[in-house]
């Protein structure tokens, strides 16, 4: 039972704007090495913002799916 094949356009939109921050978190980590030097925590915050804010979007997109899907298995 695979919960990413029934989910509507909202939880879709949700889960790729989560996995954008993921994705932005991890280049931030690799590409900011003089800013993250001049201005560390400024870095870290971005860095760690835009990584709990993904966790926090992919779980609220899971669960919102799951919350849609009860009755259809």
């Amino acid at each position: 039972m695979c919960l990413h094949r029934r989910l509507d356009s909202r939880s879709r939109a949700i889960l790729g704007l989560g996995n954008i921050c993921l994705f932005t978190s991890v280049s931030v980590s690799l590409w900011g090495t003089t800013f993250a030097l001049q201005h560390r925590a400024l870095f870290n915050g971005l860095r760690f913002g835009l990584l709990s804010l993904a966790i926090c979007l992919n779980f609220w997109a899971m669960r919102s799916a799951a919350r849609g899907n009860k009755g259809n298995t």
